[in-house]
């Protein structure tokens, strides 16, 4: 379906069709090819994961809904970066969860809906939970906490979501960036890390720069915050 100019694909567990039972909802930012990323989460679901609708959502472009707040250009292919996150947001709460809401057996409360994203996406992910109650978890895998002012940001505020359960990941070579700015990324997301540490974030180091096993780095942290508990 398409709303707003935004492209969402939906990929349903197994499980949806041999029960009448309402299931969480997963958004995940920037993604659509989310049937692809369902094949490797279903074998996990039951057994160690509860099964969830997984809803990929992408725009036009990243910079605009993705950023938190504006920034100027960074690289050639890198911004500027128009601040548009906060819109976004308030679109994918008023508008489109809501349609899926409608159409789809989800279960609609904050305890069942979980917002993920690679990259820059999953800087916004994080950045969700400081805006609303409206998720009460998040996937920041890969995240572009490199953005500018973010270290400060959560440094200096403190998530709208009480007792969130948050995933960082990032790749053990992602500092090596030719641009000055991403290379401060291992930095940022550590001094992240300690500023949520009474949230208890957990953070997992995967192997390579930023554009290896994009798919599988999605799924562990899929499969973190959709923990059976």
């Amino acid at each position: 379906m398409e709303i707003n100019d935004f492209n969402v694909n939906i990929a349903l567990p197994p499980q949806y069709g041999d029960t009448v039972r309402r299931f969480p909802v997963v958004y995940l930012m920037g993604e659509t090819d989310v049937e692809q990323l369902m094949k490797l989460l279903a074998p996990h679901f039951d057994s160690g994961c509860k099964p969830f609708i997984l809803a990929g959502i992408e725009g036009k472009d990243w910079n605009t809904p993705f950023s938190p707040w504006p920034a100027p250009r960074l690289g050639k292919n890198l911004g500027p970066f128009s601040g548009g996150g906060p819109r976004f947001l308030l679109l994918l709460e008023q508008y489109i969860a809501p349609a899926i809401d409608n159409v789809y057996r989800t279960v609609p409360t904050p305890e069942n809906r979980a917002i993920a994203g690679y990259s820059l996406a999953g800087l916004l992910a994080l950045y969700a939970l400081y805006k609303s109650k409206y998720f009460s978890s998040c996937a920041c895998v890969s995240g572009s906490l490199w953005f500018p002012q973010w270290v400060e940001y959560v440094r200096t505020h403190v998530p709208e979501v009480k007792t969130p359960r948050i995933y960082i990941s990032l790749g053990d070579r992602e500092n090596e960036s030719r641009n000055s700015v991403m290379a401060t990324v291992t930095d940022c997301t550590q001094r992240t890390i300690e500023a949520l540490a009474p949230y208890a974030p957990f953070f997992e180091v995967n192997t390579g720069g930023h554009f290896k096993d994009v798919q599988q780095r999605i799924v562990k942290g899929l499969l973190y915050i959709m923990e059976a508990k």
